[in-house]
């Protein structure tokens, strides 16, 4: 500063951003000294040279200039300082209500910026007490420069999202960029390497910004001109200083500033934009995964619900033909999940998806009501046949099964059929019947389409009442076991009994085996009904041993179906049963019904270890009824196999019996393993078993099914007569 004394001397002084304010004559943000206070007639001039800051000018400015030029600054830095506060607290505001990646880096480089201009304009140390003093002007001219330029390039990338190499290529830039600022607190020549590679990472960043403005993003507009305003006013200020101000208005002295302000604004529209575009896809997204299943991608259980409510609706205002509704279970799927893992159980369940819906339905609605459970809502104007014929596709379709990766998997879809008339009120009393068509279809095999019937609802108060009266009779101990011996055809001798289960009901008939335990399964009494067979059979073979009627080489064979087997819990109980009770295992035999077979259960894998763990024999029962392939069998190894009785019934008048009954006796020698005929009812049965190389059998020509004490009886008549060597057929007339 160069000013002229009233004696005509001239004193010079040195100034600069860090002479502190009230060293300066003028309350001015230029740097300035005290100007003296007597000056003479010629006007004082201030001489304002600031190479460390963009500034465009080197001029001789007379006092009453100098002071009005302050003034004006002063409004400048703040409306510049104000604005940039404004813009952090609403990004402060915006960063609670929604806190994401982009709006953390747009409140950290607004505030970046702020810091960096109270550094670079010298307001830090004077507006604030905690600020550095002028001897670590350098260290913090660096820190704030390379913060501001980490700021900037991460809220860029942040916006711009590069993918893979790129992406690394730019974060890699930004940190070189920011390291040669950092360092020039040290070195003066890193500054420019950190200014070189700012460069370059402008222009990659300005590269990435032309391709994403291909898609047409009305943000990515906005942060391209945000991104031009910036660049522009620091090339503009940039130029200034280059051309000390020769031909540029007073306004390219502060163009990066402005430029700054203009970048703010803008990118705080683009993120604006951005963050409501997100929003209205996250609720378009939510509103999808809401009427939608995650997995498959089909209508999920609350749209299907909310369908069959309009469904129900339209079918009670109007007079058209009512909607058929396709209710789909995939019978089976659990041992999918146990056989090969609930990950390729998923991708079994979208496979099936795809191919539902790939089949052209021209359905209202196809979703997944449960975890197996599929429904398929025709249009109210298809005629019932469609409806039965879509039905019928399906089953046809999955026949086969189906080629995942590599392994095979078999689908077996039971399917329940229901038109939804004006006689419903509710989507429950809808489901009701759909299921009720569908326990049908599985109670006659699976794999079938049953429509459903007034009568089924009866049927299905029936069945419900039965599962109430078995859970009653499970408690108070009203089940039975009758004991039917299993002798050689040839001597009559028993070999072994098979337990009974007998339900006698007060006023009914007495309920068999088989549908005691379906009962049970469905009403998820097969483990209370397990321990109770078994705790009945076994003290039943202890008092036969505590009056020495049971020899060691009889077993006693019990009735199970196939889920008692996969959950464990009837072998778990069944080894403790025998030591408590002290009865050795061979005593004992599982009898399996050779239906259960026919699934794709991986028996030998998943049942007969456990077996064989526990040294239990299993046994399969109803051969030639079932599905059970010949390899299956094979690999079971039963311990006996029994020959059907309705096989058994048509020996004596139909050769095509007998060849088959032959080819069975065959086939379990083959594999070790007992071939007894089951329901021997005639002499003539018995004779044509003989001469087809039966050795074992059972039936009512033998014995019928006895209580405990009626088979202690009848084996103490047996004993009787192997004692006396009877050679004529009277003892074996008594004991039957």
């Amino acid at each position: 500063m160069l000013a002229e004394e009233a004696e005509g001397c001239v004193r010079a002084h040195e100034s600069g951003r860090l002479t502190p304010f009230e060293q300066r004559s003028l309350s001015s943000p230029f740097p300035n000294t005290r100007l003296p206070t007597a000056l003479g007639a010629t006007p004082a001039v201030a001489i304002v040279i600031d190479r460390q800051s963009v500034r465009p000018w080197l001029d001789l400015v007379p006092e009453a200039r100098f002071r009005r030029l302050s003034e004006h600054l002063w409004i400048a830095i703040s409306m510049f300082t104000g604005m940039l506060a404004t813009l952090f607290v609403i990004a402060l505001l915006i960063t609670r209500y929604q806190r994401s990646r982009l709006t953390l880096a747009y409140l950290a480089y607004i505030g970046a910026l702020q810091l960096y201009q109270l550094q670079a304009l010298g307001f830090g140390a004077a507006w604030l007490p905690f600020w550095p003093p002028p001897g670590a002007h350098h260290l913090l001219q660096a820190v704030t420069v390379g913060t501001a330029a980490i700021a900037l390039a991460l809220l860029a990338i942040a916006f711009l999202r590069p993918r893979g190499r790129l992406r690394s290529v730019l974060i890699m830039s930004v940190f070189l960029s920011a390291g040669g600022f950092y360092l020039s607190a040290f070195n003066a020549e890193t500054y420019r390497f950190g200014a070189v590679i700012l460069i370059l990472l402008a222009i990659l960043v300005i590269v990435l910004l032309a391709q994403r403005l291909r898609d047409g993003e009305p943000a990515m507009r906005w942060f391209a001109v945000g991104l031009a305003a910036g660049l522009g006013g620091g090339g503009l200020q940039a130029a200034a200083v280059v051309t000390q101000g020769a031909w540029l208005p007073p306004f390219a002295a502060f163009a990066f500033p402005v430029g700054n302000v203009i970048e703010s604004i803008c990118w705080l529209i683009a993120i604006l934009m951005r963050l409501k575009t997100e929003n209205l896809s996250l609720q378009r997204r939510l509103i999808h995964e809401a009427h939608h299943d995650a997995l498959t991608g089909v209508h999920s259980r609350a749209s299907m619900h909310a369908h069959l409510s309009k469904a129900i609706a339209d079918a009670k205002s109007s007079a058209h033909p009512t909607p058929g509704l396709i209710y789909i279970d995939l019978g089976g799927f659990q041992r999918i999940n146990d056989r090969f893992g609930q990950a390729r159980g998923d991708q079994v369940l979208r496979h099936f998806t795809d191919i539902l819906c790939k089949l052209g339905f021209q359905a209202d609605a196809i979703g997944r009501f449960g975890g197996d459970e599929f429904m398929i809502l025709m249009p109210p104007d298809a005629h019932w046949s469609h409806t039965e014929g879509a039905a019928a596709t399906i089953l046809a379709r999955f026949r086969d099964p189906l080629a995942i990766d590599d392994d095979s998997v078999l689908i077996r879809p039971d399917i329940g059929l229901l038109r939804i008339t004006a006689d419903y009120n509710s989507v429950d009393e809808v489901m009701q019947d759909a299921n009720r068509a569908l326990q049908v279809s599985k109670q006659f095999g699976g794999r079938r389409a049953t429509s459903f019937e007034p009568r089924m609802r009866e049927n299905a108060k029936a069945q419900n009442a039965l599962r109430v009266a078995l859970e009653e009779a499970i408690r108070t101990h009203q089940l039975d076991l009758y004991y039917q011996p299993i002798v050689t055809l040839e001597s009559m001798s028993p070999v072994g009994f098979e337990a009974l289960l007998r339900w006698q009901r007060p006023s009914q008939k007495s309920i068999g085996v088989e549908q005691v335990l379906a009962v049970a399964e469905s009403a998820g009494l097969l483990g209370a009904l397990s321990e109770r067979i078994i705790e009945m059979a076994l003290a039943q073979i202890a008092d036969w041993q505590r009056h020495g009627v049971w020899s060691p080489g009889l077993f006693l064979s019990i009735n199970v179906c196939e889920q008692q087997l996969i959950d464990g819990r009837l072998l778990d109980d069944l080894h403790g049963a025998l030591q408590t009770h002290g009865i050795d295992a061979c005593a004992l035999r599982l009898e399996l019904s050779e239906r259960s077979l026919g699934t794709d259960l991986d028996w030998s894998r998943l049942v007969l270890p456990r077996l064989l763990n526990q040294h239990i024999l299993l046994g399969v029962d109803n051969f030639g009824a079932g599905l059970a392939s010949l390899t299956m069998l094979t690999d079971l190894q039963p311990d006996f196999i029994k020959v059907d009785r309705s096989l058994i019934a048509a020996l004596p008048n139909l050769p095509r019996a007998q060849h088959l009954a032959r080819v069975g006796c065959l086939f379990a020698a083959q594999i070790g393993s007992l071939a007894i005929a089951e329901g021997i009812e005639t002499t003539a049965q018995l004779d044509t078993l003989r001469e087809l190389g039966f050795e074992h059998g059972q039936g009512r020509l033998i014995a019928a099914p006895m209580s405990g004490d009626e088979t202690a009886s009848w084996l103490q008549l047996a004993a009787r007569a192997h004692d006396q060597l009877m050679t004529d057929s009277t003892w074996q007339q008594q004991l039957h």
